[in-house]
């Protein structure tokens, strides 16, 4: 009957009002909870793995900030206070032995205070020791001090980014290396000094972006790997043409087949990969890393590369022996003078001058030429593709023309669609094995493409889910097969149709061995022992690319 419905309860100061505060009964209690996330724990345990620390700078009292920071797992240890109560120590002693702390604003003040006059080297040592432990939050924060935090924690040289959304919170936002803003709630000053803006203002969402900027970095090595190691077997036969003076083992026309035809892409193609499965529980990188490191050339050219090479040259010589060219005997020979044979000439064993009606003896035991001067073959072209290399590699013993031994049984009895003729002996061999050492490299580069999917896994934990990567696969045969089968490529690149054994076969042994090479040294990355906990094994340190 006092308080009727709708009776209006008045409240002008402590003292006056128009209800009693005696003789009252009570019937419940009611609170207020602003819960985290329910994604926020679990984001701050990849963080955490993935050698993120998470800082909580808030203005709650400790207590509060305490207990949310728990539930977040940003606080898993006792607190300095926890353990200065239990064992009823100074709180300063307790800070030294605890590794999480619960710091209040008034004590950065002070910490301020106290670095009033010394040399700018000396300050802030009290803060940076604060920030040096594995688990941190500070509490009743002022504006100043959260950038102050900023400050302390890029002295330290880590690379700092902050999360905020009020106005309060824009200096700190612009001082980090990366100032994050709430897109919802974010004041508009806020999101003027951010660098990134959480449209569903999602602390989770930061996570999944660290993961993203991860992968993306690691894609972006992995083709620059992918692409450098192929250089090695393109320059290879350069060299060895220079040096040794052997006919050239591939042409330029191929080089720009493989560079700019079978490894576009499939270099695309790691742009599609995903994830490696342990790319969240890695050391974040120095941020002075570059992309291209001394350990990434030497991945790519002295260990990769180095085996494609070598499969490409086994492939070479063997096409060249199964067309009757001992390999051993092939160094020097593309500057070696001859007798080039009439046309219509045909190597006969049982004739003086072996067939070549151009060609004899003087009487000082040398070869000459009816018609001329000696002159020196083209390997690189089909000027002379029909010509019998038994004919022309000719010397003059006891005054009788006999053939140089570096010929071999011909091992394969097949139709050069260029010249129509019989490949054995003749030039025409040059571009089977041309077109093998480029098959061979087609091939070597599937399986490069293999081992670079994974930089520290195995590729078996990855498994092939990239079905970008397998369109670039048959795109690469495809096009080689075109270019080896289609007779208006064979004129204008000098392709030729290999048989099936030299697509490359003969560099199966060294795919195999190129393989189980990095599966090996990626096991030693993984498990090899670590001589302290806080440092990484030899094989990370000096073969994780």
């Amino acid at each position: 009957e006092q308080f009727p419905l709708g009776y209006q309860y008045k409240v002008g100061s402590v003292h006056d009002f128009n209800f009693p505060m005696k003789n009252l009964g009570f019937v419940g209690l009611i609170s207020m909870i602003d819960p985290p996330r329910d994604a926020v724990p679990f984001a701050v345990k990849k963080c955490i793995a993935a050698g993120i620390k998470v800082i909580m700078v808030t203005g709650d009292q400790p207590v509060t900030a305490t207990a949310i920071a728990r539930q977040c797992n940003i606080i898993k240890d006792k607190t300095a206070d926890e353990i200065a109560e239990e064992e009823g120590i100074p709180l300063e002693a307790a800070i030294k032995k605890a590794n999480a702390i619960v710091i209040h604003g008034d004590m950065i003040t002070e910490a301020l205070r106290e670095d009033e006059g010394l040399p700018e080297n000396e300050k802030g040592k009290r803060l940076a020791s604060w920030l040096m432990k594995p688990q941190i939050v500070f509490a009743r924060t002022s504006p100043a001090q959260k950038l102050i935090i900023v400050q302390g924690n890029q002295k330290l040289n880590h690379v700092v980014a902050v999360t905020g959304d009020g106005v309060n919170d824009s200096p700190a936002i612009k001082k980090a290396d990366i100032g994050i803003s709430m897109g919802i709630t974010g004041s508009d000053v806020a999101k003027d000094a951010a660098d990134m803006i959480l449209l569903t203002d999602d602390f989770s969402a930061i996570v999944v972006g660290v993961e993203e900027g991860r992968k993306i970095f690691d894609n972006l090595k992995k083709t620059i790997a992918y692409i450098l190691t192929s250089n090695i077997p393109e320059i290879g036969p350069f060299l060895i043409f220079i040096i040794l003076q052997v006919p050239l083992p591939l042409s330029t026309v191929l080089i720009l087949c493989v560079d700019l035809g079978t490894d576009m892409i499939p270099a695309v193609a790691f742009a599609y990969e995903g994830a490696e499965l342990d790319i969240m529980t890695r050391e974040p990188r120095s941020k002075f890393a570059h992309m291209v490191t001394a350990k990434l050339l030497v991945y790519g050219y002295l260990q990769q590369g180095i085996i494609q090479n070598f499969a490409a040259f086994l492939t070479y010589f063997v096409v060249m022996q199964d067309f009757g060219f001992k390999p051993s005997k092939l160094v020097g020979r593309i500057l070696v003078q001859g007798v080039i044979p009439a046309n219509g000439d045909v190597y006969d064993i049982s004739v003086d001058n072996l067939g070549n009606s151009h060609a004899y003896c003087d009487s000082e035991n040398k070869l000459r030429n009816r018609e001329g001067d000696l002159g020196g073959i083209d390997w690189l072209f089909t000027k002379d593709a029909w010509v019998d290399l038994r004919m022309f590699f000719l010397q003059c013993q006891d005054g009788k023309l006999v053939t140089e031994d570096m010929f071999s049984e011909c091992r394969l009895k097949q139709i050069s669609p260029i010249s129509h003729q019989p490949v054995c002996f003749t030039t025409e061999a040059l571009k089977y094995a041309q077109t093998g050492f480029f098959f061979s490299i087609v091939i070597c580069q599937i399986a490069n493409q293999i081992v670079c999917k994974q930089r520290k896994l195995s590729f078996m934990y990855q498994g092939f889910r990239n079905l970008f990567m397998f369109y670039g696969w048959a795109q690469e045969l495809v096009l080689s097969l075109l270019l080896a089968f289609v007779i208006p490529f064979n004129n204008v690149l000098g392709t030729r149709d290999v048989i099936f054994l030299h697509f490359g076969t003969p560099a199966l042994v060294m795919i195999v061995f190129l393989i189980i090479f990095d599966e090996m040294k990626k096991y030693l990355i993984r498990n090899y022992p670590k001589k302290t906990e806080e440092k990484f094994n030899w094989f990370e340190r000096n073969c994780l690319w």
